[in-house]
Parts: C-alpha cells; sequence; structure tokens
C-alpha cells in the first residue's frame, strides 16, 4: 500500500522515492557507515515472512512469491532447474571460446569496440589463466558510487532486484559461485544500493555483481556501508567472479523487481477501490442497473463485466436492491465506474503478464542457448548464423547451442505498459473526485444530510460537505500532470552504439507517484462514502448495507469516528456494528490522513475474498522461455 507525503511531493516532484510500503525501523549498525548522498531515510523491510522459503526455478516464479521474498524477507532455495540451466550457459560459453566462436562482452569487447578480441586461448591456457586473473582481480573495495545521484531508500526494491536477477540466472552463463553468491546475499539480508539517476535504461546495469566482489555499497540492517563492511557483518565472503561473470549488469532485473512490487500494489488499490465503490453506492442511496446481467451482456468487454460483478457481489444484502424510491440513475461519475474501472483492471492484467514474463526470462545481451542446433528453424543453418554455432564438447559436456548478440536488453513493452496504467488511473480518479462532489447535491443525494443530523444529535460529522471536497481537488491537481507519458530520446553514446533510451525508472516513479497521490484522493472518497453511509443509517434505521461495506464501516469507525460526541451524549448508528462516539474516541490527526492511513493499513482482502469473483481468463499463465523448435 502506499503513504502521503503531500509537502515532500511538492518539494520533489517525481524523482521524491516516497514509500507506503511497510518498513521497520532501522536495525543497530553493525558496521561503520559511509557519508552518502541518501537524501530520503532508507526503509528497511520487516521481515514477517523470514521463515518461508521460495523455491527459485527460473520459469515460474510469481509477483506474490517476488513480494514474499523482497517485501517481507522470506527465503530463497536454488531450485535445481535453475542451477542445471545455469550450469550448462556456463560450459556452452566455455566452449565457444574453445572453438573460437566470437561472443559479446566474453571474448570481444563492449560497446564500439565490439569487433576487438580481448580473450585468447581455450579455458585451460595460460592465455585465458592470466586474462581472468587481471578481469577479476580482487582490488581494494571501491568507494566510488556505482551510478548517479541518491540511492533507492527501499530495502524491498533492491531485493526484488536481487530476487529477479538471480531467477534469470537460469538462462544466463553464470559461474556457481555467481548464482549461490545472489542466494546468500538476500538470506543474509545484504541490498546493493542502487543508483537509479543518469541511466538511459537500456539495461539497469545492476549493481549486482559488484556487491559480490565486495565493491561499492550496499545496505545491511538498514544501514549503508562499504560493500565489503557489509558482506564481513553478514558473515559473507567476497565472490571470485570468473567465465563472463563480469559482464552480467546488463539485465532490466531492477526495472522487472520494481514492476512487480508495484503490480502488487496496484492490485490492492483496485481492490480497495471496488469496496469504496459499493460504500458510494450505500451512500448515494444508487441504482444497481448499471452493473446487472442486462446492461453488462450487451457490452461484453471482460474486465467490465468483472468489475460489476465484485461489486453487486459486495452489495448482496443491502437496502439499495429493496425498490425504496431513489432516482431512475447516478451521476455519471458514479454510473460509468464499471467502465473506467474496467479500463483499470485491463491494464494491470496486461502490465501483470508481461511483467511475469520479464521475470522468468532474460533480457541479457548475448544471449546463450545451449539445447539449440541448426535443424531447429531454418535461418540457423545459413552460414551467417552457423558463426555463432557452437558444436559441443569438453567444456559443455558435450552439449551444443548458439550464443548470439541481441536487444533484449531493451524494456520494451514492458514499459510501455507502466505508462499506460496512469492514463486509466486518471480517468477513474477524475470519476472519483466528481462523484464525491456529488454528494453535496440534494438533487442526487435524494437526502438533506444536515437536516438528517440535526434530527439525530445535531453535531456536523466527520466528512461533512462532500469528505473534503477542496482537499481533493487539490490531490487531482497533481495527480493530472502524472498522466503524461516521458518521451524518449535518442542519444549518442558510445559512438551512436547505444542510440537509444528508455528511462524505465523515470516512468516507474511516475506510476508510483501517481498511485500515491490517488489513494490519498480514496482516502477522501472512503471519508465520503463512510460520512453517508451513517447517514443513511440514521435516516432509516431498518437499513443494511451488505457484509463488505458494513466490515469496513465499523472498522472505520475504531479509528475515524462519526461524530465528535457532546459530553453524555450516546449516539448510534443503526444498521452497523459501530458506535457513533466510539466512546469519545477524539481526532488524532487530519481526518484524510486517517483515513488514508486506513487504507495503507488494512488489506482489503480482510472486507472481501479475493477470488470470489474469477478474473477473466482465470490464473495467469506463464510463457517458458524454453527452446521451441519452427515448424518451417
Amino acid at each position: 500500500m502506499m503513504t502521503s507525503s503531500l509537502g515532500l511531493r511538492r518539494l520533489l516532484g517525481v524523482i521524491a522515492l516516497t514509500t507506503g510500503f511497510a518498513a521497520a525501523p532501522a536495525a543497530a549498525q553493525t558496521s561503520a557507515p559511509v557519508e552518502s548522498r541518501v537524501e530520503l531515510p532508507y526503509r528497511a523491510i520487516v521481515p514477517s515472512k523470514a521463515g518461508e522459503t521460495v523455491v527459485l526455478t527460473g520459469h515460474d516464479l510469481t509477483i506474490d512469491d517476488l513480494v514474499a521474498v523482497a517485501r517481507y524477507g522470506a527465503k530463497v532455495k536454488v531450485g535445481d532447474e535453475l542451477r542445471a540451466g545455469a550450469a550448462a550457459a556456463y560450459g556452452l560459453l566455455l566452449q565457444a571460446q574453445a572453438e573460437g566462436v566470437p561472443v559479446y562482452l566474453f571474448n570481444r569487447r563492449p560497446g564500439s569496440r565490439r569487433e576487438e578480441v580481448s580473450l585468447e586461448g581455450a579455458p585451460d591456457s595460460e592465455s585465458y589463466r592470466v586474462e581472468m586473473a587481471r578481469r577479476y582481480a580482487q582490488r581494494p573495495p571501491s568507494r566510488l558510487p556505482f551510478g548517479f545521484g541518491p540511492d533507492i531508500p527501499e530495502e524491498d526494491v533492491g531485493r526484488a532486484m536481487l530476487a529477479v536477477d538471480l531467477n534469470n540466472m537460469r538462462y544466463l552463463a553464470a559461474s556457481p559461485a555467481y548464482v549461490d553468491g545472489i542466494a546468500a546475499l538476500l538470506n543474509a539480508g545484504v541490498t546493493p544500493a542502487v543508483y537509479w539517476r543518469g541511466a538511459i535504461g537500456e539495461a539497469d546495469f545492476v549493481p549486482t555483481g559488484q556487491v559480490l566482489q565486495g565493491h561499492g555499497f550496499a545496505y545491511y540492517r538498514g544501514r549503508k556501508m562499504v560493500a565489503a563492511d557489509a558482506l564481513r557483518a553478514a558473515g559473507l565472503k567476497p565472490v571470485q567472479l570468473s567465465g563472463g561473470d563480469g559482464a552480467l549488469v546488463t539485465t532490466s532485473a531492477l526495472t522487472a523487481g520494481f514492476s512487480a512490487l508495484l503490480v502488487h500494489d496496484l492490485r490492492q488499490m483496485l481492490q480497495w477501490h471496488d469496496v469504496l465503490w459499493a460504500m458510494n453506492l450505500n451512500g448515494m442511496n444508487g441504482s444497481i442497473g448499471p452493473m446487472t446481467l442486462p446492461v453488462q451482456s450487451t457490452r461484453p468487454f471482460p474486465w467490465p463485466n468483472f468489475a460489476a460483478k465484485r461489486v453487486l457481489d459486495m452489495l448482496k444484502g443491502s437496502y439499495v436492491f429493496n425498490g425504496e424510491p431513489r432516482i431512475i440513475q447516478d451521476p455519471e461519475s458514479l454510473r460509468a465506474t464499471v467502465w473506467r474501472v474496467g479500463s483499470l483492471w485491463e491494464s494491470w492484467s496486461r502490465l501483470r503478464d508481461n511483467v511475469l514474463i520479464q521475470l522468468n526470462s532474460t533480457d541479457h545481451n548475448p544471449t546463450v542457448r545451449p539445447g539449440f542446433s541448426p535443424g531447429d528453424s531454418w535461418e540457423l543453418a545459413t552460414p551467417q548464423m552457423m558463426k555463432y554455432h557452437v558444436k559441443g564438447g569438453r567444456w559443455s559436456n558435450g552439449q551444443g547451442g548458439y550464443i548470439l548478440s541481441n536487444s533484449d536488453w531493451d524494456p520494451y513493452p514492458l514499459v510501455d505498459n507502466v505508462e499506460q496504467v496512469s492514463i486509466p488511473l486518471t480517468n477513474l480518479m477524475v470519476a472519483v473526485v466528481e462523484r464525491i462532489h456529488r454528494f453535496e447535491d440534494v438533487f442526487f443525494t435524494g437526502t438533506d444530510a444536515k437536516a438528517v443530523l440535526a434530527r439525530n444529535g445535531g453535531s456536523e460529522g466527520v466528512g461533512n460537505g462532500g469528505g473534503g471536497g477542496g482537499i481533493a481537488d487539490a490531490l487531482w491537481q497533481e495527480l493530472k500532470p502524472l498522466a503524461n507519458p516521458i518521451a524518449p530520446d535518442g542519444v549518442t553514446a558510445d559512438r551512436g552504439v547505444g542510440d537509444l533510451d528508455a528511462v524505465p525508472m523515470l516512468k516507474l516513479m511516475r506510476l508510483r507517484q501517481a498511485m500515491h497521490v490517488s489513494q490519498d484522493i480514496m482516502g477522501q472518497d472512503l471519508l465520503n462514502a463512510a460520512f453517508w453511509m451513517d447517514v443513511r443509517a440514521l435516516e432509516d434505521p431498518r437499513r443494511t448495507f451488505g457484509d463488505t461495506a458494513t466490515a469496513v464501516l465499523a472498522a472505520f469507525r475504531t479509528q475515524v469516528p462519526f461524530r465528535q460526541p457532546a459530553a453524555g451524549s450516546q449516539l448510534g448508528v443503526a444498521g452497523s456494528s459501530a458506535n457513533a462516539d466510539v466512546g469519545g474516541v477524539e481526532l488524532t490527526d487530519a481526518p484524510g490522513n486517517l483515513a488514508a492511513r486506513f487504507l495503507r493499513e488494512h488489506a482489503p482482502t480482510d472486507f472481501y475474498a479475493d477470488r470470489t469473483v474469477a478474473m477473466p481468463g482465470g490464473a495467469p499463465r506463464i510463457p517458458r522461455a524454453d527452446p521451441a523448435r519452427s515448424d518451417n
């Protein structure tokens, strides 16, 4: 869930790295921290799932599993498939060297020097040994930052990067020491310091290997320190790299891991929205016609249909079905919610599906694929592609394959999906802001709330007057510009070899910012919906709201009372298990802050089971990045 930090957002804009992820207080320092450029406090995780273990295979990592590791400290175990896949790719890389096959970033130099030979001799030759010793010499740990600017101050983002990086090793030519080293970092709680600014985003250039060697900076128990000190404090030793380990930085593991966390949080946000939507319909004495089968079946968009079924199910038992007088149709901002939230659910599902592919494949350059042969697809047998065919031999246990340069590090289509989410999110939030204001008009409510309150104790309720509509308007002004895409540019890096940029981190930061502001708007919506549900109960104590809305109202009123009672008053809230004065509880903060905090601190699934209504398409299927033979 997300947190509110209005002043900080205004000061820092998109660059502000605010977070709502559960955070633990920084632990006692175990090694002297160094001076750093972290502008915001580092937020360590609460390892509430440290007793659980997620087995990484390289092909079936789910978003929930990633969140368990990244945010709640679950341990990881390297599965047999992952270990075998990495070992086969590592062997093929060595065999390519023995056969004289050119391999980018291994025996050829990077970038514009890609035609220059950088490694000669078979893996058991003296020339090879000398170059490996030079390439991976254990130099004194560098105190120079890896990257530019402030580092991301959330441990869960760094751990998500590591988990994705490790899972992707199933398809990379990583040495056994490198694979085990990443698992050790995760299980010991050492997280690389990630500097995200100044990167064009064509690969994240993750600092995993740097930290494994004890270079650069890392966090341990919430404290930033030289990586070598962090390893020592955690009881780990630096890893001696070998083969092509030094080139394994060119992945988008940071982008993929960060995206997965946002997919998880966006789902919770959508679930909360649907609950608030049901509460709004109760508060408005609204029409459920737009969600019913005759309407939805005439426009069979799967995700709006799904959203309609969810809110109808939440409203079972509500008075909105009882036939009492109500206007024929609600304001469009409430009536059209089904289509706007359905569109956001659909955008979320596309992002989810592409994140799952990114988590369980590889975008490293070059592609190392043992098991492929010239007969698998026509193009592989052409003279050009045979230049990169490894026949197989001693170093690969006889297995052949291909090692090919590629553009897999380009983060599309994932990054397009990240940006696309902001548009339907904003289209939904304008409806939320507008429906808050429609409650100010007796034309739509059919009830004068002040008159109802006057007849039942006289004092105003918390949330009266549209639930703080002016605050919602101000938040809306923050949200609007975040829907705009960030147009990528061409660049001239390295003689134009790297002539594109993608800036995925900027786009991810912008989406997270939009989610933060949107949840603050939803806090205002909660205030308003709860207020009007209580008004409806005072208006007619026989009214019921359905189990979901009733449970949320009861829980919310323990933190934000309906009214601040006069001494000796005993105002009851009919139709709810809550009591209007809650024993005289006083507000401890602005109501909007308390409402936003309620949404952060409570899971929507505590009030409505996540899988009550099946999602379109059922559980997502993760495509396997395994050899697929061509029929041509």
